[in-house]
């Protein structure tokens, strides 16, 4: 009988666990927590695969970004960036920073559903960018870029599935 009362409380803890809903806006972001294998780039040119890596530390959401070498490209390529609630102004900040010395400032306002809108407000190339996010599942997403807040067509464009 206890083994009974043990299990049911163990289950209805992860029930509720499962369905409970973020306390922090941070909480959102463990989304994306563990490692990804990626495949995509840049419209009009051959598919490449990366790897994603994430982790939540002290309220921070930190990314690496990792295409080796590959068909045409003769170096390693990598990115990291760093996601975090401004509370006073309700809205994600992520900044990144890549090996060839790109960098951005990207903010979405708090959103619902699966879908994540980012707006550059800083760019390395001068250009102010849009990038959407829509989380398929628990395990897959797509990230879609277009090169200005007016472009009409999607210039880079990755699929992300989860691999740990």
């Amino acid at each position: 009988m206890r083994k009974s009362l043990i299990l049911s409380v163990l289950v209805v803890a992860l029930s509720a666990a499962a369905g409970a809903q973020p306390t922090t806006p941070m909480d959102v972001m463990q989304y994306y927590v563990g490692t990804w294998s990626c495949v995509g780039g840049p419209v009009g040119v051959p598919p490449a695969k990366a790897t994603f890596t994430a982790v939540v530390e002290l309220g921070v959401l930190r990314e690496w970004i990792v295409v080796h070498e590959q068909d045409k490209q003769k170096s390693t390529f990598s990115i990291a960036a760093t996601i975090s609630y401004d509370a006073k102004k309700h809205r994600y900040v992520q900044t990144s920073l890549d090996s060839f010395g790109g960098w951005d400032v990207s903010v979405a306002k708090a959103w619902s559903g699966n879908t994540e809108h980012w707006a550059d407000i800083a760019n390395s190339d001068g250009k102010l960018g849009l990038a959407q996010i829509v989380r398929s599942d628990k395990d897959t997403y797509t990230l879609s870029t277009w090169e200005t807040t007016t472009s009409r067509k999607p210039n880079f464009g990755v699929s992300c599935k989860r691999s740990s």
